[in-house]
C-alpha cells in the first residue's frame, strides 16, 4: 500500500519503494522557479531523490559561497584603494600635485655702471 508524505498537512501519496520521507515538493530547497525546478529534478530521480536532493543542495551551496567570495573581493578592493590613497597622502605623493610649481629664479641683472 501506498504511504502519504510526513509534511503537515500534505496527503501526496509516495509509492512503497520511494526513499525519502516526503514529497519532491517538500523535499526541494528554495522558492519559485528554484523550488520547482529542484522538486522536478527529485521527482525525475525517482529512487535517487535523496542524490539529486544532495546534490542540488550543494550547488545551492557553491552559488551562496561564490556569490559572498565576490562581494568580498569587491570589498577588499575598495578598501585597498582607500588605504592606498591614504598611504599617498601620507608619502606626500598626492600633496605634490596639489603644490603650486616652483617659480623660476631669475638672472640677475648687472647694473649698468653711472656716467
Amino acid at each position: 500500500m501506498a504511504r502519504k508524505c510526513t509534511a503537515s498537512g500534505c496527503g501526496f501519496p509516495l509509492p512503497d519503494r520511494y526513499p525519502l520521507d516526503k514529497c519532491p515538493w517538500h523535499m526541494a530547497p528554495g522558492k519559485g522557479p528554484v523550488k520547482i525546478a529542484a522538486a522536478l529534478a527529485i521527482a525525475a530521480a525517482g529512487l535517487g531523490g535523496g542524490f539529486a536532493y544532495t546534490k542540488f543542495r550543494r550547488y545551492l551551496r557553491d552559488q551562496k559561497l561564490r556569490k559572498e567570495r565576490r562581494e568580498r573581493r569587491q570589498r577588499d578592493a575598495s578598501a585597498s584603494e582607500q588605504e592606498q590613497k591614504g598611504r599617498a597622502v601620507r608619502n606626500g605623493t598626492a600633496s605634490k600635485s596639489r603644490k603650486s610649481p616652483r617659480k623660476r629664479k631669475k638672472a640677475a641683472t648687472k647694473s649698468k655702471p653711472t656716467a
